[in-house]
């Protein structure tokens, strides 16, 4: 028997967690009801109540009888921020997730002709929207996100809030959400630009990743360059041994 095989209602309550965190559901907010539910994921309100009886027994929900089921809280992970696992979920869901009073800030949004490297990784495309971000973690800088994505395939970005919401969120109301992604990460010192909005020293190492981001039909929707503040940064690999 796989023990690692969950049962249909631990993937449900998997996927109402997933949802809390990156804040479709927020605390406080209602859930959809038992049969509203079932009938969405194509299930007995069975599995359905006992997803909900096992998120109530954790402390992730709460039912107030006669009025619905509702978000408690946002049940935190470890300390430190977590990279290497999860790469499909936005750095926000992340953050959520670790536990941090985390917050985001746009420092600058624009449409780009590619050039260079960009124009090797979209080539269907005669300009690019490149989208700047800074996280914080209790008020200090974390992570600077240099997000790049084709303008043939995505249309007025500009009446979606991206210092709140999530960038795959607006990519999945597109219906190019990434589906698949490649990353790589080494130790770097941050551009001389970005050194004074990460409050870093000249020459500080840094985490940076790079991700390759492509939707269902494997077309290239994102290129981002993520620089990490090492304090506050974990990583997890699972890597085969051959013997």
């Amino acid at each position: 028997m796989n023990q690692n095989k969950k049962t249909v209602y631990q993937q449900l309550a998997d996927n109402i967690r997933s949802k809390i965190v990156a804040g479709e559901y927020k605390v406080g907010e209602k859930i959809l009801s038992e049969r509203k539910m079932a009938m969405l994921y194509g299930i007995n309100r069975l599995t359905v109540r006992k997803a909900i009886q096992l998120l109530i027994d954790e402390g992730t929900l709460e039912a107030n009888h006669g009025s619905g089921t509702f978000v408690r809280t946002i049940q935190p992970s470890e300390h430190k921020v977590q990279l290497g696992t999860n790469e499909n979920i936005s750095l926000s869901s992340v953050l959520r997730q670790s536990g941090f009073n985390s917050s985001r800030k746009v420092l600058s949004f624009k449409k780009i002709k590619v050039d260079g490297a960009i124009q090797d990784y979209f080539k269907n495309t005669l300009e690019v929207y490149q989208l700047i971000r800074l996280s914080y973690i209790d008020n200090t800088p974390y992570a600077l996100q240099i997000c790049y994505f084709p303008c043939n395939l995505f249309r007025r970005p500009d009446r979606f809030d991206f210092g709140e919401g999530s960038l795959y969120t607006y990519m999945e109301l597109q219906g190019h959400r990434p589906r698949t992604i490649v990353n790589d990460m080494w130790l770097t010192v941050i551009p001389d630009e970005f050194k004074e909005v990460m409050k870093l020293d000249s020459g500080e190492l840094v985490f940076y990743y790079e991700y390759f981001g492509y939707d269902s039909n494997q077309i290239m929707v994102e290129f981002t360059q993520s620089y990490y503040n090492p304090v506050y940064t974990s990583f997890k690999y699972i890597s085969d041994i051959v013997e």
